[in-house]
């Protein structure tokens, strides 16, 4: 009888992962993304004057605390840099988010114009 090689061992099938797993190995990331758009909400509904800058009360610890959570997502290396990277873009847009809001509707208006002018011509 031939000796035959060792079978490799079963792997589970891509789609019987559990899926509190991947959250639990995403936790940083996640917690990074929830309080920079938490942060942004926040700061947003509380601001008073559309183009005016926002209370650094408020935005400074928000981009700290998000800041944080997206260190720790990166030092686990949880494998979605997406993640923590939206976080602190949204926690970062709240320090200036007068200038971000007014930005956007600008570069908004004009993907619009660009948009009509490319159809029509």
């Amino acid at each position: 009888m031939a000796h035959q090689p060792p079978t490799p061992p079963l792997r589970p099938e891509a789609g019987t992962a559990r899926p509190r797993a991947w959250l639990e190995q995403h936790a940083a990331g996640l917690a990074a993304l929830v309080l920079g758009a938490l942060g942004f909400l926040i700061v947003s509904l509380r601001q008073e004057a559309f183009w005016a800058t926002p209370d650094w009360r408020l935005t400074v610890p928000c981009f700290a605390v998000t800041l944080i959570a997206a260190t720790i997502s990166f030092v686990r290396r949880e494998g979605v840099p997406a993640l923590p990277l939206l976080g602190v873009g949204l926690a970062a847009a709240t320090l200036v988010l007068g200038w971000f809001l007014v930005t956007t509707a600008v570069v908004a208006v004009t993907a619009i114009l660009i948009l009509i002018m490319s159809a029509v011509m």
